[in-house]
C-alpha cells in the first residue's frame, strides 16, 4: 500500500505541469469538503455542473473496467473550476460500480493546493479501497493516462470507449413480443431476453436506459440471413435479410460465445428470436459496414440479466 500510495503522490505531484499557461488556483480545505459534497446523480449526462463557486466539466466518455470478479467500474473524470474567474483547481473523479449503485467522488488536487489537502487527499484514496476492491487501481491507471503523457479521455482507443449503443432507429422486443423503438423504452419495463443455461427466451428488466448524444457516433451495420436460407442460396435466390446496426463496440450473443459488433466476420452465427415459435435461430453474417453512417444521439439498456433483444437480434448490454 505504502509503494501505491508513494505512485499516487508522485503522478499527483506533476498534475497540469504540462499548461502552465492555463490560470490555476489551489484548493483549500474548504473547498476540498465542499467538492466532496457536490452530488453528480447521473454523470452519463450531467457533463457540465455549476453549483456555488465551483464548476464541474467533463466531455469526455468515462474510463470502464472489467475486472476478473465481473463487477464494472467506471471512472468519470470532471475538470473543477472556480465560478468567479473560471480558474482550474483540479480533477473531481466520480468513480461507480453501476450494478450496485455505488459511488465515490475523489477530489485530486493540483500542486497548488493546501498542505492539509494533500493528507485528505491520501485518507480518501485509502477509504476508497476499502470500500470498493480496485477502486486504487483504476485511479491509478486514470492518473497515468490522462497526466503523465498518456491519451485523455477523449482519445481512448475504440476498445476504451464506452460507446456501447445503438441508434434511435434500433428496435427492441419487449416482454409481450411487441416491438419498440428504444429511444421509447423506459427504466421499469419488462424486455424479452435470452437465457445462455436453457437456450430459450426469457423476461427482464430494465433498470435503466442510457443516453448519449452531444457529438458524432459512427454506426456499423451488419447484414445476416438466415443459416438455413443461405444453405440454399443457390437454388433459392431469393432470401431475406436482416440488419442490425449500432457502435462497433456493443457486443452481440454468437453461436461460440460473444463479439463486439464491429469486429464480426461473415459467416459468424448470432441468435435471431423467431416470435412464432419462441425459439432462437441461427442467422449468418451475409456482410458487414464499418464506416455505414454517423448520428448525433445513441442509446444502450442496462437489464437485470445484461442482455435484450434489438431487431430481434440477442445483445448484451455492454
Amino acid at each position: 500500500m505504502k509503494k501505491v500510495l508513494l505512485v499516487f503522490g508522485l503522478v499527483c505531484s506533476t498534475l497540469f505541469a504540462k499548461a502552465q499557461e492555463v490560470a490555476k488556483v489551489g484548493i483549500k480545505n474548504a473547498d476540498y469538503d465542499a467538492l466532496k459534497k457536490i452530488a453528480v446523480k447521473n454523470p452519463d449526462k450531467d457533463t457540465y455542473i455549476k453549483e456555488g463557486a465551483y464548476v464541474l466539466d467533463n466531455s469526455n466518455p468515462p474510463y470502464v473496467f472489467k475486472f476478473s470478479d465481473g463487477k464494472e467500474r467506471r471512472i468519470y473524470l470532471y475538470k473543477v473550476l472556480e465560478t468567479a474567474e473560471m480558474k482550474e483547481m483540479g480533477s473531481l473523479m466520480v468513480f461507480t460500480t453501476p450494478k450496485d449503485g455505488k459511488k465515490i467522488s475523489l477530489v485530486v488536487p493540483n500542486p497548488m493546493a493546501e498542505k492539509e489537502v494533500w493528507g485528505k487527499y491520501i485518507d480518501d484514496l485509502k477509504d476508497g479501497e476499502k470500500a470498493v476492491s480496485g477502486f486504487s487501481s483504476c485511479v491509478a491507471f486514470v492518473l497515468a493516462k490522462e497526466f503523465t503523457g498518456g491519451a485523455s479521455g477523449a482519445e481512448h482507443g475504440a476498445e476504451d470507449k464506452y460507446e456501447y449503443c445503438f441508434p434511435e432507429t434500433a428496435v427492441v422486443t419487449m416482454a409481450d413480443g411487441s416491438q419498440k423503438s428504444i429511444a421509447a423504452v423506459k427504466a421499469g419495463e419488462v424486455v424479452m431476453s435470452y437465457n445462455t443455461a436453457t437456450n430459450k427466451a426469457e423476461t427482464t428488466l430494465v433498470d435503466e436506459v442510457i443516453e448519449h448524444d452531444n457529438k458524432s457516433f459512427g454506426i456499423v451495420k451488419v447484414l445476416l440471413s438466415d443459416a438455413e436460407d443461405q444453405a440454399f442460396a443457390s437454388t433459392q435466390p431469393l432470401f431475406q435479410l436482416t440488419e442490425l446496426e449500432g457502435t462497433a463496440n456493443h457486443p452481440v450473443m454468437t453461436t461460440t460465445g460473444h463479439a463486439k459488433l464491429g469486429k464480426l466476420k461473415v459467416g459468424e452465427q448470432v441468435l435471431m428470436y423467431n416470435s412464432d415459435t419462441h425459439t432462437f435461430n441461427r442467422y449468418k453474417v451475409f456482410s458487414t459496414n464499418s464506416d455505414y453512417r454517423t448520428v448525433e444521439k445513441v442509446y444502450n439498456l442496462r437489464t437485470a440479466n445484461d442482455k435484450y433483444l434489438v431487431n430481434s437480434i440477442v445483445v448484451l448490454e455492454k
